[in-house]
């Protein structure tokens, strides 16, 4: 195989396009990803340790040298990975961690991850205990107005409703829903370190 058609098998894998994967892996530019897709370039070492930060199941030997299988342990995991770690603590790590367990949920395979939520800010729609599953979105698309986000900046990462500020353009504002006791928030999207759009909720009955 190429270095492109590894690299594809990697993005069809994870079920995003060319653009968000190389957003999701945290590269400015999807350009650099279309030149090796051009032969012009190769998997780099910085790139293979990108993606490999990002989803630790894939085999970075693989990525660089097409020996082996793509999967570090022999195998795909099926399903969107579960973190246990609270999510707003998950989005600000840096560094990949590998997930707890798969879960599989129809519909949502173009989803990133799922992680519980601790906090009751966002009561009652996303009370403490529910589990969210997020898509990473580029923050400098359009956003779903009135819709729920995970934002994440380098002072803090805040799970909220989004929608653009009318008087400010390339700015949002981050509510809570009434009586929450929080604060609306205005952020500037060139501070936006990453943006996740909540695609589901989950929330556990107490029986």
């Amino acid at each position: 195989m190429t270095d492109w058609q590894r690299l594809e098998q990697v993005i069809k894998w994870t079920g995003l396009s060319t653009n968000a994967f190389a957003a999701g892996i945290g590269l400015k530019r999807s350009e650099n990803l279309y030149q090796i897709k051009r032969g012009n370039n190769s998997i780099s070492k910085n790139l293979a340790e990108l993606i490999t930060r990002k989803y630790p199941s894939v085999n970075r030997a693989w990525l660089l040298t097409g020996e082996g299988d793509m999967f570090a342990e022999n195998e795909k995991r099926e399903g969107i990975p579960y973190y246990k770690k609270d999510v707003l603590r998950l989005v600000c790590e840096t560094a990949g961690c590998d997930a707890d367990d798969y879960i599989r949920m129809p519909g949502f395979g173009e989803c990133d991850f799922a992680a519980p939520v601790t906090g009751d800010a966002m009561a009652p729609e996303v009370p403490a205990g529910a589990t969210v599953v997020l898509e990473q979105v580029d923050p400098l698309a359009p956003v779903l107005s009135g819709e729920i986000y995970v934002a994440v900046t380098s002072a803090f990462a805040l799970l909220r409703y989004v929608k653009p500020d009318p008087k400010i353009r390339d700015a949002l504002w981050l509510t809570a829903p009434a009586g929450a006791g929080s604060e609306p928030v205005r952020v500037l999207r060139e501070h936006l370190i990453r943006l996740y759009l909540v695609k589901g909720i989950v929330i556990h009955k107490v029986l």
